[in-house]
């Protein structure tokens, strides 16, 4: 069964994710995780460490027990919730490796809304390192509905080609509409979308092509905001051949950068 890890850590960004992830995978097992991060423990004096301990992990069963709630509410199935104690991040990562995940669902932000503007927060790291398709969420709010319509940035290489893929075969219903920003001629451009068009037909798809010119990243964005799409779709590493762990790539940018819920696919 295809499984889906939903990490939530008390904000309602978490839960927003949350509930974009149940409504999006409805027929998934989720697995709810909440990471006891040691470094935010507050100083209390001597001898206080247990009792911090067990308060953290009282409110970690709390959000576990809404994460039930909201679960029951939408007929969707919760395999098993998880508490670990770390670095966030890291503890994301590392179950999404020991365990058969095929996703991550989580939020663009947590309960320090500076995260967001620097390098290592904690949705960025996941993005970067999990070894799963990872989809950020933002601006949902009550608007949790599964999307419709899908931008795929394809660039020729094949990790946008697995994005396209990744689309097809988990937005199935969805209106998908594959973008290429061309900064090379466009007999190039021509080939790309029509090699993308070719991939779809072996699905039994049909999408829209539409090419660009600009900064891919920013383009993209752009692009995701003025024609309305509720969702955006590029692979980890495009052509540049950049590891996924360096920071800069197109498809980090456009996590920073988009309006609506982003999947950045595993390449």
């Amino acid at each position: 069964m295809y499984q889906v890890l939903d990490p939530i850590d008390g904000s309602d960004e978490a839960f927003d994710a949350l509930a974009y992830s149940f409504e999006t995978f409805p027929d998934a097992a989720h697995v709810p995780i909440h990471v006891i991060n040691p470094t935010k423990k507050r100083y209390e004096g001597p001898g206080r460490a247990e009792g911090w301990l067990a308060k953290a992990e009282r409110e970690a069963e709390a959000l576990h027990e809404r994460a039930h709630e909201m679960a029951d509410d939408r007929g969707v199935t919760i395999a098993e919730t998880v508490t670990e104690r770390g670095p966030p991040a890291r503890e994301i990562v590392a179950y999404a490796d020991r365990n058969d995940v095929d996703h991550v669902v989580l939020g663009s932000r947590g309960r320090s809304r500076i995260d967001t503007i620097f390098v290592g927060s904690v949705a960025e790291t996941v993005t970067q390192r999990a070894p799963t398709p990872v989809t950020v969420v933002r601006n949902v709010g009550d608007d949790d509905a599964p999307p419709e319509r899908i931008l795929v940035g394809v660039d020729g290489s094949e990790q946008s080609y697995d994005a396209l893929a990744l689309v097809l075969s988990e937005f199935p219903t969805g209106d998908v509409t594959a973008l290429h920003v061309s900064e090379t001629s466009e007999r190039d451009a021509d080939a790309i979308l029509d090699e993308a068009r070719r991939r779809a037909d072996e699905r039994g798809a049909t999408i829209r092509t539409e090419v660009e010119r600009g900064d891919p990243s920013r383009t993209i964005a752009e692009y995701v905001a003025e024609h309305e799409f509720d969702h955006l779709v590029v692979g980890r590493a495009g052509r540049s051949g950049w590891p996924r762990i360096l920071l800069g790539s197109v498809a980090e940018s456009v996590v920073h950068r988009a309006p609506v819920p982003v999947t950045v696919g595993d390449g």
